[in-house]
């Protein structure tokens, strides 16, 4: 096999190239070399005595050395040598750049920049990035294998020469912490933490979507590279949404950025991210990253100081298959317990056993932990075990000077700044931990895999650490906390002093902290954002959403239960928001908390109705109908007689509707209620029914009474939500659009989108989208009710809310039927007449028989 295959073309490229001006021949190489021109005849054609295609060993590295390449690339094919050499002269060429405007990278996980094996990635990625081939790539690998090690490798390598014409380069990790999911994961501190990076005026102002469009025009202002590092934490895990990103604003931003981007974005991730399969076209690449292979895995362990046979090496990186992680923790045991001798892995068999990987690399630290028993470095590993995500070595001096506590402060409080210093290099020589040194501190952080098994370590073998040490965060944190935070930035110590408080058993004072600190006593979000909210109580629940933790109260499980159902709603997780909703109303009418059983089913009725579940939110209604009268509180009775009244409306039956609307605004007009109104009061149910009903002026005369309200801050609004303003300023869009006043109708109509955008209400979205479609088609502007459609039926769709899928393809209908296009909005008939259940809502029938009227006459001409 020829060693360097297809030698001459490569020199013959290396000469045209004028990567070495001096040397564009065989002969002027010969002469650099101090040998005859024949010698090199001879490595390119052979002998007698030597094979062609072949460099000697003892002159590939001072050839390499000449022309400033690895002395590898003479063993690759003909293609990938050209590629090398194309990037090189790329880098060499745009050499010129004066960097940045704007640079954060400290956000990323701290590791090696020196990097073996991974040449093909790299160049990957440098291709996207100078030819802006692609918008988005996506390095995809198991926990371990090397992701963040080859991004940080790689922008190293661009800071070499500027970052080659990036005018702002931005780096953020989800995974600030293990398999365990923290508040800043969620997706919504990044977003807004960006935003006041890229220079927005006003980063907690607007919808999630909102601020993801904004964030998306700003990097797209400039060349930015943006690196979004460790996305896991907030997609779908394995199962029928995989891969699929759960934050709303986080999803939005990759998708535009997919769609058209000045620059390129990098995402890592265990899992392929679903919501750009659109997009692969040539405007996403992914790049599998996969583990070492031999050669590369023995580079890794020479380089980190291990030393022996190379037989030995050989055999050590098969029994790891090439798994990064695993060779670099071995290679700190070797280095640290056996002076760095290859041979002593051997000792270390059994924990080879098993091909999972992230075992074996545990299993390592479990080596580890027994090493260092009663000492230092164990009781700051037990700390690091502790957080999910980075620390600052000044926070855990803090904690450890607070309360001692055995085997974590106890051995750490007294410690002299020398024996700090000592503690954390030995630990960092370990390859446990990365040491990043800022100018605001020293920044300790530890791969997610050891994160997790430190974690696991503490909870199962040690866990008076485990409970002792999260108490003494959950208390640290509420001491910082602000007394009346206002964004998310600020929340967020609220929120992680609730999951330590619950990984510390102290279910009830965290309960208490949660339910009155952040939710205000009730169990509605009246702003901020659901996915927060729900990733905070995930730590009471033994099963998700359906078993919460023993040692709470009975009234605190089912209030958390009744959350969580909201929270569901609203992100239009359906089908899992039916039990704990179901489960709350029946437990709270058990013990005739008539209120708090009101407060659920109020949400949950019109989740019913979206859902396309109409005859069951009928029948909810009038079981409900005792339990309301129960609370002796006419505002809630208003609010249960608009709910009525609404479903019979969509049922088809006015006269029923109309009766239970007014015996409601009877309710509403009293000056006061006589008792404290806790549940919204839902006026726009029935300014709906007018105008829909043909009374267009009384219905604009009932909506400026709401808007007057609110002005005045009237007892009818003194419990008031972003998405009830949104359907009051919705319906107040259809009614000037029904008088004609489409200046007024847009505006509005505009505003609804953006407010049900800003209440990160999933459930309820497409009705606005649906509404402004209607004034496009009735304003001829197709392109832009076809967008809002579209974007409604991929939200409905999402959701399995049949409702809005029905009312959805009746817009379609109309919008086709407009545009002559037959065949389609007969389509479009055809599907809303086969969607399930959908029959029940008969207030649309005289709309569609028109249309169906309206289209036999087209097709008949």
């Amino acid at each position: 096999m020829q060693k360097h295959p297809r030698l001459a073309k490569k020199l013959s490229l290396l000469y045209s190239s004028c990567v070495k001006p001096s040397i564009k021949s065989n002969a002027d190489l010969a002469k650099a070399l101090g040998i005859s021109r024949q010698a090199i005849s001879k490595w390119i054609h052979g002998s007698e005595t030597q094979v062609g295609d072949c460099i000697p060993s003892t002159q590939v590295q001072i050839v390499s050395a000449l022309f400033d390449i690895q002395p590898h690339w003479f063993t690759l094919s003909i293609d990938e040598f050209e590629l090398k050499l194309h990037h090189k002269l790329e880098f060499n060429t745009n050499g010129h750049h004066t960097g940045p405007d704007q640079l954060s990278v400290s956000l990323l996980p701290i590791t090696n920049v020196q990097i073996f094996g991974r040449d093909h990635e790299l160049n990957l990625l440098d291709h996207a990035w100078m030819e802006s081939t692609n918008n988005v790539v996506e390095v995809i690998a198991f926990g371990g294998v090397g992701k963040s090690t080859l991004i940080n490798s790689w922008l190293s390598r661009l800071d070499k020469y500027n970052y080659l014409g990036a005018k702002r380069v931005y780096a953020w990790s989800f995974y600030w912490q293990g398999s365990g999911v923290e508040i800043k994961s969620s997706g919504d501190y990044f977003i807004e933490h960006a935003l006041e990076w890229f220079g927005d005026e006003d980063p907690v102002q607007g919808t999630p979507w909102a601020k993801a469009t904004r964030l998306a025009n700003l990097i797209r202002k400039s060349r930015t590279l943006l690196i979004l590092d460790g996305l896991e934490p907030i997609q779908y895990p394995p199962g029928e949404y995989q891969g699929r990103i759960e934050n709303p604003a986080v999803a939005l931003l990759v998708r535009e950025l997919a769609s058209d981007n000045n620059g390129l974005c990098v995402i890592t991730s265990r899992i392929s991210v679903t919501d750009l399969i659109a997009f692969q076209d040539g405007r996403v690449e992914s790049i599998d990253l996969n583990h070492l292979n031999t050669a590369a895995g023995i580079e890794v362990l020479k380089n980190l100081g291990v030393k022996g046979e190379d037989s030995e090496f050989s055999c050590a990186v098969e029994e790891y298959a090439g798994h990064p992680l695993c060779l670099s923790l071995l290679a700190g045991y070797l280095n640290v317990v056996h002076g760095g001798d290859i041979a002593k892995y051997r000792e270390l068999d059994s924990l080879v056993e098993s091909q999972d990987f992230g075992a074996q690399a545990k299993k390592l630290v479990r080596v580890y932990l027994k090493w260092f028993q009663n000492s230092h470095e164990i009781a700051l590993l037990y700390m690091l075990g502790l957080f999910d995500r980075a620390v600052t070595l000044e926070d855990i001096k803090i904690l450890s000077s607070k309360e001692p506590i055995a085997k974590l402060t106890q051995e750490l409080s007294h410690l002299t700044v020398a024996q700090w210093g000592y503690a954390v290099k030995k630990l960092q020589d370990a390859n446990l931990i990365s040491v990043n040194r800022r100018d605001d501190g020293v920044l300790i952080d530890c791969h997610p895999l050891i994160r997790d098994f430190l974690a696991d370590y503490l909870k199962r073998e040690e866990p008076k650490v485990w409970i002792q040490g999260n108490s003494l965060i959950f208390r640290h944190l509420q001491s910082i906390a602000v007394e009346n935070p206002a964004n998310m930035a600020e929340f967020e110590p609220l929120f992680r002093a609730v999951i330590h408080g619950a990984r510390a058993k102290l279910y009830e004072e965290s309960f208490q902290l949660y339910f009155e600190r952040i939710k205000n006593r009730y169990c509605m979000l009246t702003g901020g954002s659901h996915h927060t909210d729900q990733i905070c109580i995930k730590a009471f629940f033994n099963r998700l959403w359906a078993d919460p933790v023993d040692d709470l109260s009975e009234e605190a499980k089912f209030h958390l239960l009744s959350s969580a159902a909201t929270n569901l709603m609203s992100l239009g997780k359906i089908d899992e928001a039916i039990d704990p909703s179901e489960k709350s109303i029946n437990w709270f009418v058990k013990q005739e908390k008539w209120l708090e059983a009101t407060m659920t089913a109020g949400p949950f009725v019109s989740m019913l109705i979206a859902a396309g579940s109409l005859k069951r939110a009928i029948a909810l209604l009038s079981e409900l109908e005792e339990c309301v009268s129960n609370t002796n509180n006419m505002a809630i009775q208003a609010m249960s007689f608009n709910f009525q009244a609404y479903a019979y409306y969509l049922n088809g039956e006015n006269d029923k509707a109309r009766a239970l609307f007014e015996q409601a605004e009877a309710i509403l007009t009293l000056s006061d209620p006589g008792a404290p109104v806790i549940f919204p009061t839902v006026s726009s149910y029935y300014c709906k029914f007018l105008l829909e009903t043909g009374e267009v002026e009384k219905a604009l005369l009932r909506l400026l009474k709401t808007f007057a309200w609110r002005e005045s801050k009237s007892w009818q609004v003194a419990v008031d939500t972003t998405s009830l303003y949104a359907s009051d300023v919705l319906v107040l869009g259809l009614t000037f659009l029904e008088l004609g006043d489409l200046k007024n109708a847009e505006k509005q109509l505009n505003k609804q989108v953006e407010l049900f955008r800003s209440a990160d209400e999933w459930l309820y979205l497409p009705t606005g989208l649906n509404a402004r479609a209607k004034f496009f088609i009735e304003t001829c502007k197709y392109q832009e009710a076809n967008q809002d459609l579209e974007e409604a039926m991929m939200i409905s769709q999402r959701t399995d809310a049949r409702f809005s899928q029905w009312e959805t393809c009746i817009y379609f209908a109309a919008l086709n039927l407009k545009q002559k296009n037959y065949g389609l909005a007969e389509s479009y008939l055809v599907t809303a007449d086969g969607i399930p259940d959908m029959n029940s809502y008969r207030f649309r029938n005289s709309e569609i028989a028109q249309l169906k009227s309206r289209l036999a006459l087209a097709l008949n001409h």
